[in-house]
C-alpha cells in the first residue's frame, strides 16, 4: 500500500484532497490510508447520501464517526436521484453523485474514489456485452476532470484480496450495503454469479482483463489522435459545431464515423450508436442539398444545410411571437438554453448613446428589411440570412432589436447604418449566450 500511497501524493501535490467515502470497505481503505500518512494537511472526505435505502442516514452517522476518529473533515451531502427509469437507477445516482461533489468543490481540488482493479475488469465486461468500442472498453481511466477539478482513482490497479486485507490488518469496521447482493443490477450478477465461474477457470481475471483495459485506453487515445488529425484537415477546431460534408466524405469510411464519434465527444453530447452513425452519413451527408434531413438520439439533432453538417443539442420549445421591450441592459431568459445580453465594446455594436430605452427584441414575421451600416440602400432579412449562411431551422430564433419600426440590429451577425459605434465610440454589442449541458461518459 505503501506504493500506492505515494503515487496518490505524487498525482495530488499539495491540492485540497476530498476522499469520496461511502463507508464500504474499499472507500475505508483509502481514506485510513491517507489520514494515517498524515502527509496531506487538506484530507477531507465526502459522503453523499442517495436516500435510496432505509438505513441511509444511519450510513451517514456511521461515516461522520469514521472520520472524526481519523481526525478528518467530514462533510455529508444529500441528493435527490432523479430519471431514474430513463438512465437506471445506477446510472443517475452516479450522475446526482458526482453533480454533488461538483459543486463542493474549489478550482485544483483532487477528487478520490476507490473503485478497483475488480470493478475495472467488470466494467470492461459490462461495456463488452454492450458492443462498445475502445472507448467504451477502456473502463475508468485513472484520472480526468470533474468540474474545476480531477478525479483520480488510486486503487484501479490494487486486488479486492489486497484491499480487505489491509482492512482486517487494522481492524477497520465497514458498511455492506444489501443493494450490492441484489442481482436484478447487472454489475452485481456479473459479480455474484459470472465473476466466481471466470476467477475459477481464470484465477487471474481481475489482473489481465484490467491489463485488456489499459491496451484499450491506448487504442483510444490514438483513435481521438487521428481524428484530431482528420478535423484539422477539415479545417476545422473541437469547438465547431458544424463541417464541411464533402472534406468529411473524402475520408475513408472508417476515419470518418471515427471523426463523428468524436465530434460528438468534444461537443459534451451523447455519443451515437453504430446505427446512428451511418444514419449520420445515409441519410444526412448523402442526402439531397436542397433536403432537410435530421438524425436524432437523446439529447443530441445532427442536420444539414447546403455542404455543411450540423450538430446540437435539440432545439428548445420557441414562440417567434414572443417580444421584450428593452428598457434597460438586463439580461432575458430567451428559453431553457439561451440568454439575451450586452457587452460593452468599444467601436463594436450599437451606439451606446442611442439607447435610451424603448427598443424592441422581437423575432422575424417575414418581410423584415435592414439597411447595414456602410450601406445606401436596405436588404430583405430574407437574402441577408441566406448571405449568411445561417441555416434554415435557426433563422426564426434569431433575436432582432427595433427602434420604433425600424430594424436596427440583427443580434450576432449586423447593425444597422446610423447605429453602429465607430472607432471612437463606445458601443454596446447584444449577444446570445447558449449554455450547453454536459454529459458524463465514465
Amino acid at each position: 500500500m505503501k506504493d500506492i500511497l505515494d503515487e496518490i501524493l505524487y498525482l495530488t501535490g499539495n491540492n485540497r484532497i476530498w476522499v469520496a467515502f461511502s463507508g464500504g470497505v474499499d472507500s475505508h481503505v483509502l481514506l485510513h490510508l491517507l489520514a494515517e500518512a498524515r502527509q496531506n494537511t487538506q484530507l477531507q472526505a465526502i459522503h453523499i447520501d442517495h436516500g435510496l435505502h432505509a438505513d441511509s442516514a444511519a450510513w451517514a452517522v456511521h461515516c461522520a464517526t469514521v472520520a472524526a476518529d481519523l481526525d478528518v473533515p467530514f462533510t455529508v451531502i444529500k441528493v435527490t436521484v432523479v430519471d431514474a427509469d430513463n438512465e437506471g437507477v445506477e446510472s443517475a445516482a452516479r450522475t446526482a453523485r458526482y453533480e454533488a461533489i461538483c459543486n463542493v468543490i474549489q478550482a485544483g481540488d483532487v477528487v478520490l474514489t476507490a473503485q478497483h482493479q475488480q470493478d475495472q475488469a467488470e466494467t470492461l465486461l459490462l461495456q463488452l456485452l454492450r458492443g462498445a468500442g475502445p472507448k467504451g472498453l477502456a473502463a475508468m481511466p485513472t484520472a480526468s476532470v470533474l468540474g474545476t477539478g480531477r478525479l483520480i482513482r488510486p486503487l484501479l490497479y490494487t486486488s479486492k484480496a489486497d484491499i480487505v486485507t489491509y482492512a482486517k490488518q487494522h481492524k477497520l469496521k465497514w458498511i455492506d450495503d444489501p443493494s450490492n447482493e441484489d442481482s436484478r443490477w447487472d454489475r452485481n450478477y456479473l459479480r455474484h454469479t459470472l465473476w466466481p465461474k471466470l476467477t475459477e477457470r481464470w484465477p487471474s481475471a481481475a489482473k489481465t482483463l484490467s491489463r485488456s483495459a489499459t491496451h484499450c485506453a491506448d487504442a483510444s487515445e490514438l483513435l481521438e489522435i487521428l481524428a484530431e488529425q482528420d478535423l484539422a484537415r477539415l479545417e476545422r477546431d473541437k469547438q465547431s459545431t458544424s463541417l464541411p460534408i464533402s472534406a468529411l466524405l473524402s475520408l475513408p469510411t472508417k476515419q470518418c464515423r471515427n471523426l463523428l464519434r468524436h465530434w460528438c465527444q468534444w461537443q459534451g453530447l451523447p455519443l451515437p450508436s453504430t446505427a446512428q452513425l451511418q444514419k449520420i452519413i445515409e441519410e444526412v451527408c448523402l442526402a439531397a442539398k436542397d433536403a432537410a434531413p435530421l438524425v436524432e438520439w437523446q439529447g443530441v439533432d445532427v442536420r444539414r444545410y447546403q455542404d455543411t453538417l450540423y450538430i446540437a443539442q435539440p432545439l428548445p420549445a420557441h414562440d417567434n411571437q414572443q417580444q421584450y421591450v428593452l428598457t434597460d441592459r438586463t439580461p432575458i431568459e430567451l428559453n431553457q438554453q439561451q440568454q439575451f445580453c450586452w457587452q460593452e465594446q468599444s467601436d463594436q455594436g450599437l451606439k451606446m448613446a442611442k439607447f435610451e430605452g424603448g427598443w424592441l427584441l422581437r423575432f422575424r414575421q417575414g418581410g423584415e428589411k435592414i439597411q447595414l451600416a456602410g450601406r445606401t440602400h436596405h436588404s430583405q432579412l430574407k437574402h441577408l440570412m441566406q448571405e449568411w449562411k445561417i441555416p434554415p431551422w435557426l433563422r426564426d430564433r434569431v433575436p432582432l432589436i427595433f427602434d420604433g419600426d425600424k430594424l436596427i440590429a440583427v443580434v450576432g451577425y449586423a447593425v444597422a447604418e446610423g447605429y453602429a459605434a465607430s472607432a471612437d465610440e463606445l458601443g454596446i454589442n447584444p449577444c446570445v449566450e447558449t449554455e450547453i449541458i454536459e454529459h458524463d461518459f465514465d
